[in-house]
This record gives structure tokens, sequence and C-alpha cells, in this order.
């Protein structure tokens, strides 16, 4: 890989505004510093191929909203949504020690039971779809509790197929007179509650697995009419002052009417399923996971969508015509089609890069996604941001460049994933915990290097 950049790189910046027209020969832009007093050269001419791309896996456990409902997107097509959660014993850190302390549960003799609710939570009232409309949601209980482990936006476990409860809810539902955010409750049968006293007869349970393992959890599916998809907080309660979604134990002491609660959260197994029903859009025949679809297909847009794995992909067959060239900086532009924007359905306004496998499989380092980045084995990658007022993304993707043209690694693809900001906010992680989505068309590669 040319190692040289740092100097390039600095230049590049005063030099981009100059250089953004299409060039029909590679342009000498008269700068010396790639290497050895070579000047630099500039094309954004080399074709490139564009395909919507659905990802072979997206992990949607462990994320930070339950998707309940559907609705009909006329350029995403028909989206249903349903949440799996297994509740377990909350935790939360020792401020001392700095140990993670698991919170016992015990129903002594002197407790007397109230009710058993099934607490969601919508902080930001945020919707996909239509927010007005209403929805029924069946509450069903798994056959057998979630495992701690990563499952996929398509993976499934089995349930009853009997609802333990159904119930309209809408917006309205979810806050109060004064247009205050509140919790959702949806009451539990009694015969539920039960289960979950008889846990603790033989003394308090302080063991997550032990407790999960006996308490099985429960699906939230919509009917198959719901026009939106409302997206419930989960979390640690002892992280979010109790703010969101959990299980909740109502109970008094026996010669007291001071009503109590026992709160179990849903930081273990977790996991949003998504169905999909493309007919009559561009993107009908993507169906399976590792299809694509080319761009010349749909009219030079490529589609993506955070939950549902719909990404897009790039490869550069004409950069071999550099041969040894050296790459000083690569930078992919593209833009957004303004058109199909809609107040129904968040835009999805970060891009993040990764790679992936010779067979057409997301690679990945250990757990993590193999991020495009400047950094060896990184667990964020680039992030491009949507610049509104020019409808313009801009990613510097030199180091994918440079090991390719370098002959370091191979061309398999550059994903572009729906991505939010890395804490330190320079860098995205791929975005799995809603369905903002965003229609890509119009890139350019531009091209800095040495003959």
């Amino acid at each position: 890989m040319f190692k040289k950049t740092t100097l390039m790189r600095n230049a590049v910046f005063v030099l981009l505004s100059a250089f953004f027209l299409s060039c029909e020969d590679p342009t000498e832009i008269g700068f010396s510093g790639i290497g050895n007093g070579d000047k630099a050269y500039f094309t954004d001419t080399l074709n490139l191929e564009i395909e919507t791309y659905q990802l072979d896996s997206l992990i949607t456990s462990g994320q930070t909203a339950a998707l309940v409902g559907g609705y009909d997107d006329p350029y995403f097509g028909r989206i249903q949504a349903s949440a799996y959660l297994q509740p377990t014993l909350p935790q939360s850190t020792n401020s001392f020690t700095g140990a993670l302390e698991t919170a016992a549960f015990e129903f002594t003799s002197d407790m007397v039971y109230d009710s058993l609710s099934l607490r969601l939570a919508n902080r930001s009232l945020l919707f996909f779809g239509d927010s007005t409309s209403r929805m029924t949601l069946n509450v069903h209980r798994l056959n057998s509790a979630l495992e701690n482990k990563n499952y996929n936006y398509d993976s499934e476990v089995s349930y009853d197929p009997t609802p333990l409860v159904s119930l309209e809810i809408d917006r309205s539902s979810m806050v109060n007179d004064t247009g205050t955010v509140i919790f959702l409750d949806i009451i539990l049968p009694d015969e539920v509650a039960q289960e979950l006293i008889n846990i603790s007869k033989n003394g308090a349970i302080s063991d997550r697995e032990t407790f999960e393992s006996a308490f099985p959890g429960f699906v939230l599916v919509a009917s198959d009419d719901a026009e939106a998809v409302s997206a419930f907080n989960i979390g640690s309660q002892a992280n979010a002052n109790n703010t969101n979604s959990s299980l909740v134990l109502f109970y008094h002491e026996s010669g007291s009417e001071d009503v109590r609660g026992y709160t179990f959260d849903y930081t273990s197994g977790r996991f949003n399923h998504l169905d999909f029903d493309r007919s009559n859009t561009a993107i009908s025949d993507i169906l399976n996971a590792g299809d694509s679809k080319s761009a010349s297909e749909t009219e030079g847009n490529i589609f993506v969508q955070a939950a549902s794995g719909l990404a897009g992909r790039i490869t550069f067959p004409e950069l071999s015509q550099l041969q040894s060239k050296q790459i000083g900086y690569a930078e992919l532009e593209f833009k957004a089609d303004t058109s199909t924007f809609s107040e129904e359905v968040g835009l999805a306004p970060f891009i993040t890069f990764i790679t992936l496998n010779e067979d057409g499989s997301v690679a990945r380092n250990n757990s993590n996604y193999s991020y495009v980045s400047t950094s060896l084995n990184a667990t964020s990658g680039i992030l491009s941001t949507y610049d509104d007022s020019l409808n313009v993304f801009n990613a510097d993707i030199t180091p994918y460049i440079q090991d390719i043209a370098s002959g370091k690694a191979r061309d398999n693809g550059l994903v572009l994933a729906a991505a939010i900001p890395a804490s330190s906010g320079t860098n995205g992680l791929v975005f799995g915990s809603a369905l903002n989505r965003i229609i890509l068309r119009d890139f350019k590669l531009k091209l800095y290097y040495s003959k």
C-alpha cells in the first residue's frame, strides 16, 4: 500500500473544489508530493458497478428499539415487524467497586400480588408509516427462553399462536391528557404472574440464566392490516431512569395500600424479526440474503434501509487501468433521490462502509463487521453524512481503494450501509434499530494519483 499520503491528503482538500468537474482524461494538477517528486493527477471518470444488495446478515438483537407493526412503503414495499423480548433480572454498576450487580427477585409471604404489566415506552413517539392509524397488538408467549446470542433480521423462535392479550393501540395510547408521553401498560393474565411468583417460592433468585430458563419471554405481533410500525425503547432500566420498556410485577405489603413494583428489563435476549413483500417495486426480485440488483435496472438508484438489511454494493472494475500508479486520495461522492423523501418514514442520513468476502457474505473481524477505516481491525467505519443543502454525500475511501489498487486485497465489493455515528462522532456503526431509509444515485469516484 502507498504510505506517503499525509502531505497529499492535506493538500488535496484545498484542491478539491477546483477539480470536481468530470474530466475526459486524467488531468495534471501540478502538485508534487505524492512520492519522489511525482506530480499528482486527477480523474473522476472510472466506471463503477453499482447495485442494491441484501445483506446476508444484519444483527437485530441488542438493539435500542423493539419494532412492532407494519406499513406499505411505495419504494421499499410492505414491511411487517415483530419484537421478541426476554425479561431478565436488572443489573447495575456499583459506583464504588465498578462491579456489575444483579438485583435479586423474591416474592415473600407478606407480599400481596396486584398485577403484572408489560410496559412499552415510545419516548419520542417514533413511528414509521401512518402514525395516526390504529393497530391491533397481540402479545404471545415464547415456547422457550431466548438465548443470550445474536439474532438476525430473519431469525424466528417458536411461540404459542394463541395471544395472551390483544388490544388496539395508536399514538394517543402513548400520551396522557396533557400530551406527556406515558407507558403503554399491557396487563397480562394472572396465571402468567403466578408463574413468575412461583419461581421464587424457594427463595431469592439472583442468577439471570436461572431466571430466564424458568420464565420464557414474549413476542409482540401486530395485525396484518397495521399501517405503522412503532419503535418502543429497549434497554437497561438502571441507565435510563426506568424509562425503557420493561415487565413490572406490582404488589403491596400486607396491611399497606402502597403499591410497589419489581421491574424486569430486556437487556438479555431480544431481537426484531422483519418480513418483506417487495412486490410491485423496483427491487421486487430481491428476496433472499445475498440477492442483488444492478442500478442499471433501477434507473440508477440503489436502495438502503437500516433494519431490513438493504444496502448498496459498489465494485471498481477499472482500477486495474491505473496499473502500478500510486493512489494518494480517493473520494466517493453520491446523491440522494430527494423525490422519494417521506414525512412518514425517517431518512437515513448516515452511511458507513463494510467489506465482503469472496463468496459475497459480509466480512467480519470476530463479532464486528469488517469496517473500512484508517486503522486495522476497527470496530467502526468511515462515516459519510448527508449534506441536505447540497444534496450530497462524500466519503474518503482511500484505504479501501489503495488496498485494491496495490493488490493487497480483492475488490469483492464495498457495502454502503445505513449507519449511526459511533461515540467518537467521526466514525460510523451499522444501524439496525429502525427502518430509516434512503435511495442513492449519481455515484462518482474521485481519484488523485501519481503516474
